[in-house]
């Protein structure tokens, strides 16, 4: 206990004195789930700036928006770069299906699946010393989808699929009752039967997969192998495969294997459980939340409390949860009064609270003690509090905190938020600045208020969603305009692109210097219009009353007689 006190009070300090601690430059292979900003880039920018080297497949070889991952081409490359590597992180559903989403949509035969996952065992049998740290998920059972990322099918039929789960998941437990079960029965046959018998083929597919790496983490090829639970909800046919693969796992400890909620922040927080297990870290955590169901929150798109999903996470990275003394960082949960809406609603327009602002004194409370503190903001899903946001500006410790996170499902923020506390210590100043820039223009920016702005603007232009070059700069321009005003930064250090073509995500973009074009919102070029059009008017209004008073002075005739001091009604004039 003491020498990790001493890790971590000489971590904090070198963490506020702008150093870096024990990464030594290591280098970490890393295959992730696809090329989202969540998996790849925003993954890697924390590890980077954490002082690790990480090596990537190329893009191409990656899952993307309209295109599958080509996992043989992507063992490819791991066979050439594992040699180099201190430590691989690596998503199964890529090196295996080609991706999260391809792990969905795929039509490979088992024979070629048990293939490609008994090519991870045989690297673990070729470079035992490159400790694997891997996380798959348990497929996804959404109300609805559209978009590319289920089968094409599922756009019709995605409802029916899902209630047609959440019945047989209660069929399973002996929960359905007879109007229920009338219900499936109908609901079966209002599915094409081709359409069911996919879909289950596949699943089945992916079960048998997840059970021979349960296998496999058993058998020691894994440090540490984590199964996410993708969108999943109390009743579906995820939670139903989750419930026998974790009979399949009994007796596993969980310092070697995980199964809780999410799936894009998987990556990122293995890559803090490798830089505990390599610095030889236990943290500590303890857990604050404001006035409200607290710990008992089921968040949206989950299926249990969130107290349960955070001390799963923080096992997960190797730490512990304690109730007394001091941690060594403070998570504080920032969650509902009842349950969690979305981000992009009219009720996030942050209004003050007594709940959040009671809350906020106690984290500044906590940062004045010096201990560090990562904000979990999941209040909503799919983006920031405002309320909380306007508080943590007016506090003045959006740049004090140890890391901050509110973006898509609460398990994403949580599992991002203490991976991105573990490893700022060991970042500078200005990256830990940057990493928290990123996340504030992501989570806060865009997803909490501007991606209603270029919601608005798709439907006024009737793009169906995609966002064409006019948008994409106003969302840039819009992005950078709020650097400016909410964050005090030079608008030219940060920009964004819309990687996947769609509305849902942007990647933040951050640069300690002043590197990017600035575009001005559409709402500052109208501004500027009218400014202009009122200063011409200003002057030509101006002219015309020079005019119209010049044309108004007497004019003397020419030829005309008149001496000073005559009054000139007396003159004529001869013509």
């Amino acid at each position: 206990m003491v020498l990790k006190r001493k890790l971590f009070v000489l971590a904090s300090a070198l963490f506020i004195a702008g150093g870096i601690l024990s990464s030594d430059a290591k280098t970490l292979l890393l295959v992730p789930q696809d090329n989202r900003p969540v998996s790849l880039s925003y993954t890697v920018s924390t590890a980077t700036k954490a002082g690790y080297t990480v090596l990537t497949p190329p893009d191409a070889y990656l899952s993307g928006k309209n295109y599958q991952g080509s996992p043989d081409l992507i063992w490819q490359w791991v066979d050439r770069n594992i040699g180099k590597a201190d430590a691989a992180i690596l998503s199964t559903d890529t090196l295996i299906y080609g991706g999260l989403v391809d792990s969905r949509k795929h039509n490979e035969s088992l024979e070629t699946l048990e293939n490609r996952a008994d090519r991870i065992r045989t690297l673990h049998r070729r470079f035992p010393s490159v400790p694997i740290y891997a996380f798959g998920t348990i497929m996804r059972t959404p109300y609805a989808s559209s978009g590319g990322v289920e089968p094409y099918y599922y756009t019709s039929y995605g409802t029916s699929l899902y209630r047609i789960s959440a019945l047989q998941d209660k069929m399973d437990i002996g929960t359905i009752s007879n109007a229920e079960t009338a219900e499936l029965l109908s609901l079966k046959l209002s599915v094409p039967s081709e359409y069911l018998q996919d879909w289950y083929k596949r699943r089945t597919k992916n079960t048998i997969i997840n059970r021979k790496l349960i296998e496999d983490t058993r058998e020691g090829v894994f440090a540490y192998f984590c199964k996410g639970h993708d969108d999943n909800s109390k009743n579906s046919q995820s939670a139903l495969e989750s419930r026998y693969l974790t009979k399949d796992a009994k007796g596993l400890s969980p310092k070697i294997y995980g199964s809780f909620p999410g799936a894009d922040q998987l990556a990122l927080l293995l890559i803090a459980r490798y830089h505990n297990d390599a610095n030889h870290l236990k943290p500590t955590f303890s857990v604050i939340y404001p006035l409200g169901r607290e710990e008992d929150t089921v968040p949206s798109y989950e299926n249990q409390p969130i107290g349960k999903t955070i001390e799963e996470h923080v096992i997960a990275a190797g730490g512990t949860i304690i109730k007394k003394n001091t941690p060594d960082i403070m998570l504080a949960v920032n969650t509902p009064l009842v349950s969690t809406g979305e981000s992009g609603t009219f009720s996030n327009y942050g209004m003050m609270k007594q709940s959040t602002t009671d809350f906020m004194n106690q984290v500044d409370s906590i940062i004045d003690r010096g201990i560090p503190v990562a904000m979990v903001d999941v209040y909503f899903a799919n983006g920031s509090d405002n309320t909380l946001m306007k508080l943590m500006q007016k506090h003045d410790i959006l740049y004090k905190v140890a890391a901050y996170d509110g973006w898509n499902t609460a398990s994403n923020t949580i599992g991002f938020a203490i991976a991105q506390a573990i490893l700022a210590p060991d970042m500078s100043a200005q990256d830990h600045k940057d990493m928290l820039t990123e996340q504030y223009l992501d989570n806060w920016a865009y997803q909490a208020n501007i991606r209603k702005d270029i919601t608005r603007m798709c439907e006024s232009q009737h793009t169906n969603y995609i966002p064409t070059p006019d948008i994409k700069e106003e969302m840039i321009a819009e992005v950078q305009d709020f650097a400016k005003r909410k964050l005090g930064l030079n608008p030219a250090t940060v920009s964004a692109d819309f990687p996947w073509n769609r509305l849902f995500e942007i990647d933040a973009k951050v640069s300690p210097n002043p590197i990017y074009p600035v575009y001005m919102t559409q709402a500052a070029k109208r501004l500027k219009e009218e400014q202009e059009a009122a200063r011409k008017l200003k002057e030509a209004q101006e002219q015309q009353k020079a005019k119209a008073e010049s044309a108004s002075v007497p004019v003397q005739a020419k030829g005309s007689n008149v001496s000073e001091g005559t009054d000139i009604s007396t003159v004529y004039i001869n013509k």
